[in-house]
Protein backbone atom coordinates (compact mmCIF):
# COMPACT_ATOMS: atom_id res chain seq x y z
CA UNK A 1 0.00 0.00 0.00
CA UNK A 2 1.58 3.41 -0.88
CA UNK A 3 1.34 6.07 1.81
CA UNK A 4 0.44 9.13 -1.03
CA UNK A 5 -1.76 8.95 -3.99
CA UNK A 6 -1.56 11.05 -6.66
CA UNK A 7 -4.87 11.48 -8.71
CA UNK A 8 -5.97 12.91 -11.95
CA UNK A 9 -9.60 13.47 -12.02
CA UNK A 10 -11.52 14.18 -15.36
CA UNK A 11 -13.61 13.23 -18.33
CA UNK A 12 -10.72 12.92 -20.97
CA UNK A 13 -13.42 13.49 -23.47
CA UNK A 14 -14.56 16.68 -22.36
CA UNK A 15 -11.88 18.96 -23.13
CA UNK A 16 -10.60 20.79 -20.09
CA UNK A 17 -12.23 18.68 -18.05
CA UNK A 18 -9.66 15.82 -18.59
CA UNK A 19 -6.68 18.31 -17.00
CA UNK A 20 -6.31 15.79 -14.24
CA UNK A 21 -6.08 12.93 -16.48
CA UNK A 22 -3.32 14.61 -18.63
CA UNK A 23 -0.96 16.17 -15.64
CA UNK A 24 -1.11 12.36 -13.99
CA UNK A 25 -0.22 11.11 -17.57
CA UNK A 26 2.61 13.45 -17.22
CA UNK A 27 3.66 12.49 -14.01
CA UNK A 28 3.84 9.38 -14.78
CA UNK A 29 6.14 9.19 -17.93
CA UNK A 30 8.20 12.16 -16.61
CA UNK A 31 9.41 10.37 -13.49
CA UNK A 32 10.19 7.44 -11.49
CA UNK A 33 8.32 7.45 -8.11
CA UNK A 34 9.58 5.86 -4.86
CA UNK A 35 7.47 2.75 -4.05
CA UNK A 36 5.25 4.54 -1.10
CA UNK A 37 4.05 7.19 -4.22
CA UNK A 38 1.21 5.81 -6.26
CA UNK A 39 0.22 8.17 -9.24
CA UNK A 40 -3.17 7.07 -11.33
CA UNK A 41 -5.24 8.95 -14.17
CA UNK A 42 -8.85 7.80 -12.40
CA UNK A 43 -11.20 9.43 -14.81
CA UNK A 44 -14.77 10.15 -13.50
CA UNK A 45 -14.72 7.73 -11.00
CA UNK A 46 -17.09 8.84 -8.33
CA UNK A 47 -18.12 6.21 -4.97
CA UNK A 48 -15.35 4.22 -6.76
CA UNK A 49 -12.96 6.88 -5.61
CA UNK A 50 -13.13 6.40 -1.73
CA UNK A 51 -10.77 2.67 -2.15
CA UNK A 52 -7.77 5.31 -3.58
CA UNK A 53 -8.17 7.56 -0.60
CA UNK A 54 -8.74 5.26 2.12
CA UNK A 55 -5.52 4.64 4.27
CA UNK A 56 -3.49 6.73 2.32
CA UNK A 57 -1.32 9.31 4.72
CA UNK A 58 -1.68 11.68 1.94
CA UNK A 59 -3.74 12.38 -1.26
CA UNK A 60 -2.96 15.18 -4.47
CA UNK A 61 -5.85 15.28 -6.35
CA UNK A 62 -5.21 16.95 -9.74
CA UNK A 63 -8.47 18.23 -11.63
CA UNK A 64 -10.02 21.20 -13.36
CA UNK A 65 -11.56 23.89 -11.00
CA UNK A 66 -14.64 25.99 -11.63
CA UNK A 67 -14.37 28.99 -9.58
CA UNK A 68 -14.86 31.45 -12.52
CA UNK A 69 -10.77 32.16 -13.09
CA UNK A 70 -9.68 33.14 -15.97
CA UNK A 71 -8.85 29.84 -18.60
CA UNK A 72 -5.19 28.01 -16.93
CA UNK A 73 -5.44 29.78 -14.25
CA UNK A 74 -3.81 27.47 -11.60
CA UNK A 75 -5.14 27.75 -7.69
CA UNK A 76 -3.84 24.96 -4.78
CA UNK A 77 -6.20 24.27 -2.21
CA UNK A 78 -5.25 22.88 1.54
CA UNK A 79 -7.11 20.35 3.36
CA UNK A 80 -8.32 23.06 4.97
CA UNK A 81 -9.88 24.99 1.86
CA UNK A 82 -11.13 21.62 0.73
CA UNK A 83 -12.84 20.07 3.87
CA UNK A 84 -13.47 23.21 5.79
CA UNK A 85 -17.35 23.27 5.91
CA UNK A 86 -17.26 26.96 6.80
CA UNK A 87 -15.73 27.79 3.49
CA UNK A 88 -18.35 26.55 0.60
CA UNK A 89 -19.40 29.67 -0.48
CA UNK A 90 -15.23 30.45 -1.10
CA UNK A 91 -14.21 27.42 -2.02
CA UNK A 92 -14.58 26.61 -6.03
CA UNK A 93 -16.70 23.26 -7.09
CA UNK A 94 -13.62 20.64 -8.09
CA UNK A 95 -16.77 19.32 -10.52
CA UNK A 96 -19.62 20.33 -12.11
CA UNK A 97 -21.07 17.22 -12.87
CA UNK A 98 -23.98 14.61 -11.27
CA UNK A 99 -21.19 11.81 -11.52
CA UNK A 100 -18.32 13.41 -9.15
CA UNK A 101 -18.97 13.74 -5.71
CA UNK A 102 -16.53 16.42 -4.41
CA UNK A 103 -13.53 14.69 -2.61
CA UNK A 104 -14.81 16.34 0.61
CA UNK A 105 -17.31 13.97 0.69
CA UNK A 106 -14.70 10.86 0.58
CA UNK A 107 -12.95 12.36 3.38
CA UNK A 108 -15.41 13.16 5.68
CA UNK A 109 -16.85 9.81 5.14
CA UNK A 110 -13.35 7.83 6.27
CA UNK A 111 -12.81 10.50 8.71
CA UNK A 112 -16.22 9.12 10.53
CA UNK A 113 -15.31 5.28 9.51
CA UNK A 114 -11.38 5.54 9.62
CA UNK A 115 -8.75 5.47 7.10
CA UNK A 116 -8.92 9.27 6.14
CA UNK A 117 -5.44 10.80 4.77
CA UNK A 118 -4.13 13.47 6.96
CA UNK A 119 -2.76 15.56 4.06
CA UNK A 120 -5.09 16.54 1.25
CA UNK A 121 -4.37 19.17 -1.27
CA UNK A 122 -6.24 19.60 -4.69
CA UNK A 123 -4.22 21.28 -7.65
CA UNK A 124 -6.25 22.61 -10.54
CA UNK A 125 -6.90 24.81 -13.14
CA UNK A 126 -9.82 27.09 -14.56
CA UNK A 127 -11.23 25.34 -17.81
CA UNK A 128 -12.26 27.08 -20.68
CA UNK A 129 -14.44 24.21 -22.56
CA UNK A 130 -15.71 21.21 -20.84
CA UNK A 131 -17.44 20.58 -24.21
CA UNK A 132 -16.96 17.13 -26.39
CA UNK A 133 -13.55 18.77 -27.50
CA UNK A 134 -11.21 15.71 -27.52
CA UNK A 135 -7.98 17.68 -26.07
CA UNK A 136 -6.96 20.66 -23.93
CA UNK A 137 -7.65 24.16 -25.04
CA UNK A 138 -4.26 26.34 -25.33
CA UNK A 139 -4.79 27.98 -22.18
CA UNK A 140 -4.93 25.36 -20.26
CA UNK A 141 -2.78 22.89 -21.76
CA UNK A 142 -0.10 25.81 -21.17
CA UNK A 143 -0.91 25.17 -17.67
CA UNK A 144 -0.03 21.67 -17.31
CA UNK A 145 3.92 22.41 -16.80
CA UNK A 146 3.04 24.78 -13.69
CA UNK A 147 0.45 22.04 -12.31
CA UNK A 148 3.32 19.35 -12.61
CA UNK A 149 5.59 21.33 -10.53
CA UNK A 150 2.93 22.20 -8.22
CA UNK A 151 2.39 18.38 -7.64
CA UNK A 152 6.08 17.98 -7.24
CA UNK A 153 6.23 20.92 -4.51
CA UNK A 154 3.78 18.56 -2.30
CA UNK A 155 5.65 15.47 -2.41
CA UNK A 156 9.02 16.91 -2.13
CA UNK A 157 7.37 18.28 0.87
CA UNK A 158 6.49 15.22 2.03
CA UNK A 159 9.77 13.41 1.25
CA UNK A 160 8.91 11.61 -1.91
CA UNK A 161 11.31 12.46 -3.86
CA UNK A 162 11.30 11.06 -7.74
CA UNK A 163 14.05 10.67 -10.48
CA UNK A 164 13.53 12.39 -13.51
CA UNK A 165 13.67 10.22 -16.67
CA UNK A 166 16.34 11.57 -19.17
CA UNK A 167 15.14 11.78 -21.47
CA UNK A 168 11.76 12.97 -20.86
CA UNK A 169 9.45 10.91 -23.33
CA UNK A 170 7.26 12.74 -25.10
CA UNK A 171 3.19 12.35 -23.99
CA UNK A 172 0.17 11.85 -26.24
CA UNK A 173 -2.55 9.88 -24.26
CA UNK A 174 -4.77 7.30 -25.55
CA UNK A 175 -7.61 10.03 -26.11
CA UNK A 176 -5.88 12.93 -28.09
CA UNK A 177 -6.30 11.89 -31.33
CA UNK A 178 -4.07 14.26 -32.71
CA UNK A 179 -0.45 15.20 -31.68
CA UNK A 180 -0.53 18.55 -28.89
CA UNK A 181 1.45 21.67 -29.97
Amino acid sequence: MSRIAVIGLGNVLMGDDSFGPHVAKLLDAWYEWPDDVEVVEMGTQGVELTPFVHDHEAIVVVSSIHDGSAPGTLRTLSRAEVLDPALPARTPSLRNSPYEPQIRNHVHKLEFVGGAPRDVWVVGASPSSIELIGGLTPAVRAALPGAVDAVLAILRGLGAIPRARDPRPDVRPWWETAKPA
